[in-house]
């Protein structure tokens, strides 16, 4: 007796592949010739795909485009599909179709080398964005999708609506928003401003820092923070492990703060909680009592000021 299920099955698979066997993939490229003696000026705005800034080489713009499709997608949504224009070194480069008049299931990937002096504005409705090794500046919006920008010398702004935003070797200073989603920014020496209205935050290795969460349970993780530095959440934790070269400021409303110093450091703390627990395990500073939810001391001689603000979260200072 034949299993219907199996029967179910097997249909499906042929349907599948069928289905898979009308897709096709086609290719636009276009190389443009740009002076070495001027930086490019790269002007992007997408409606979705998946969209790669490089540097590849000098004295030249190379624009590919692959497109994997069904095999009805008409031929005049393909040709018309991207403009690229240009004035000396400014190029412009726009996909003409919107989401909505777009076929089903096509799919579109984006790969733009550029040399080292090139700085990029782009906007990319859906998908995602990698930006790497340019001089820059570079500044990049997505509504919905990931953006990556790495080692880019000069300043650095990503927006994004809902997606995840990581930054990575940033010469200069970094903004980073995102309406909903987390933020990871590691080696900006000048700094990043950072801000989430849900989702997590991690900086490593940074200068003069901001960084928060607007509501939510997201966390702040802070390592090597080379300068002022402001923590802010709603619900989420604040972990900050660093040598204080300058004032902080750690508030969360009711996750727990954590703060690792190395020992003999020497800095001012000011701790309070209004309804939380303050824990010190530091040779340095008094041992607490349980029940004490404030703490003003100088620790080693004192320095730069730390404070510490919690309503009903734990404070922990080592």
């Amino acid at each position: 007796m034949v299993n219907k299920h199996l029967v179910q099955y097997v249909c499906f698979l042929i349907a599948f592949c069928g289905s898979a066997l009308t897709q096709i993939t086609r290719e636009f490229h276009q190389a443009l010739s740009v002076s070495i003696a001027q930086p490019v000026s790269l002007n992007i705005e997408l409606s979705e795909g998946d969209l790669q800034v490089a540097y590849r080489r000098e004295g030249e713009v190379s624009i590919s485009l692959q497109i994997t499709a069904d095999s009805n997608v008409p031929s005049d949504f393909l040709a018309n599909l991207l403009s690229v224009s240009r004035v000396g070194n400014q190029i412009n480069i726009r996909q003409q179709h919107s989401l909505d008049t777009s076929p089903d299931r096509i799919r579109f990937t984006y790969r733009i080398d550029v040399p080292y002096r090139t700085e990029v504005h782009s906007f990319l409705n859906s998908g995602k964005q990698t930006i790497t090794g340019i001089m820059g500046p570079v500044s990049a919006e997505v509504n919905t999708g990931d953006l990556r920008v790495s080692y880019v010398s000069k300043a650095v702004v990503g927006h994004a609506v809902a997606g995840n935003l990581d930054f990575e070797v940033i010469g200069e200073n970094a903004e980073a928003v995102t309406g909903r989603g987390n933020i990871s920014c590691t080696r900006a020496a000048q700094g990043v401003s950072a801000e989430t209205g849900d989702g997590d935050i991690s900086l490593m290795v940074v200068g003069p820092s901001e960084a928060k969460v607007k509501q939510g349970a997201g966390r702040i993780d802070a390592g090597g923070v080379r300068g002022a530095f402001l923590a802010s959440t709603d619900a989420g934790g604040v972990h900050v492990k660093a040598v204080p070269h300058d004032d902080w400021r750690l508030i969360s409303v009711s996750g727990t703060i954590r703060l690792e110093l190395p020992p003999a450091s020497s800095f001012d703390l000011d701790v309070m909680t209004t309804s939380g627990e303050v824990v010190v395990a530091r040779d340095d500073l008094p041992k607490l009592t349980v029940g004490v939810r404030q703490l003003n001391e100088r620790a080693n001689g004192g320095g730069k000021r730390i404070e510490v603000r919690s309503t009903t979260g734990r404070i922990m200072v080592s």
